[in-house]
């Protein structure tokens, strides 16, 4: 978990929101192949050193750009939910939620699928808004988190989405690069110019349309 130095200060001026976006695809990949691979489909060396390890390494540009964003949202079936063939759920929940723990986050949205863990979920979530909320100067902007669990109810999506602030990532698998096979991350597209923003309040409420959480 991140820590904080106590009462932070946070400026309420929102600075200039940068539009001029460069499109680029990462490929999840470990260590010793991440120069020659990150930006390149792996080699077989690759592939297989990251199928072997317990802990695949994330796409570092991803968490980079959350640790200092204001806006997440994030559209993914299997967020929550690691794979292998003895997953341990609580520690992705627990990655996810320490993605959140930063001095700038205002607004978290996270539509997703359903999970066995969701009231440990959404306490988690709490305790981070209760965290950030209590470290934070009081003039500070507050931090607003809302989950969804229902995305089996706009089953027309298939792919998985992020928009930190005002920049779209597409993810080939979970979002963050959890997955160990094989996947491709495509990010630097403007998404107010792509109908992103709106193509997520569309799925936000064709999911949550009858009160469904």
């Amino acid at each position: 978990m991140a820590k904080f130095s106590s009462q932070i200060s946070i400026s309420t001026t929102a600075p200039a929101v940068e539009t001029n976006f460069t499109p680029q695809l990462l490929i999840p990949c470990e260590a010793p192949y991440r120069d020659e691979s990150r930006h390149h489909f792996p080699c077989i060396h690759a592939i297989k050193a990251r199928r072997a390890v317990p802990d695949v390494r994330l796409v570092e540009e991803f968490e980079k750009a959350i640790s200092t964003a204001q806006k997440v949202w994030i559209i993914d079936k299997h967020l929550f939910s690691a794979d292998g063939p003895k997953p341990d759920h609580s520690r992705r929940i627990k990655k996810v939620v320490d993605w959140f723990y930063t001095e700038n986050i205002q607004a978290v949205k996270i539509l997703t699928g359903h999970h066995d863990s969701q009231k440990e979920i959404e306490k988690d979530f709490e305790d981070l808004k209760q965290i950030v909320t209590e470290d934070r100067a009081k003039l500070a902007p507050p931090i607003t988190i809302a989950l969804s669990f229902a995305l089996r109810d706009a089953d027309c999506i298939h792919d998985r989405f992020a928009i930190i602030d005002n920049e779209l990532w597409h993810f080939g698998a979970t979002v963050g690069g959890f997955h160990r096979d094989v996947n491709a991350v495509s990010r630097g597209w403007n998404a107010q110019a792509h109908d992103a923003v709106q193509f997520f309040d569309t799925a936000w409420k064709m999911a949550n349309g009858n009160g469904r959480k």
